[in-house]
């Protein structure tokens, strides 16, 4: 966790399995590996905004859309403030997938190809002692995602400033 720019936060989630055994993670859209639920204030219902890298808004233009990035901003505590999930290019099947509603959730997830795309595929399988690694950030803002730099923050969050002592 870092806390980053005026009371903003980022959050990095590294996620790796490996199987024990064979394995398959099944097609659906109710997976992924990391999901985010607003606070009721924030969804597209009460008057917040979803927003995804591309620049399409709410769940009519997100949902099961491919994107490098999801944000959720809206009304929070007499001011706005948001949510954003980074998709690390690395990642199986980057650009993720998005399972993003109006009423509050949105969900990274390489799996619901039959549901999002209407074509089968969205199975990963992995042999006994095979490893799969996913990595995530979460920006925590005020603001609407635009106000936050969201775009920017993915940036940095992709190319990180190297340094080197000499």
């Amino acid at each position: 966790v870092w806390n980053a720019y005026s009371r903003n936060w980022l959050i990095d989630l590294i996620v790796e399995l490996e199987a024990a055994g064979d394995v398959t993670l099944g097609d659906t859209k109710e997976a992924g590996m990391i999901a985010v639920r607003v606070a009721s204030t924030i969804t597209v219902n009460n008057g917040g905004l979803l927003m995804n890298s591309y620049g399409a808004m709410n769940e009519e233009e997100v949902w099961g859309r491919r994107a490098h990035w999801c944000d959720y901003s809206g009304p929070l505590g007499g001011g706005i403030c948001g949510i954003a999930v980074f998709d690390h290019f690395s990642n199986p099947r980057h650009p993720t997938y998005w399972h993003a509603r109006n009423y509050g959730l949105m969900a990274a997830n390489i799996f619901g190809l039959s549901q999002f795309t209407g074509r089968r595929g969205g199975d990963l399988s992995l042999r006994r002692g095979e490893t799969l690694k996913f990595r995530y950030r979460v920006y925590v803002h005020r603001g609407w995602a635009w106000e936050a730099k969201v775009h920017d923050r993915y940036l940095d969050y992709l190319y990180p400033p190297r340094a080197r002592l000499i």
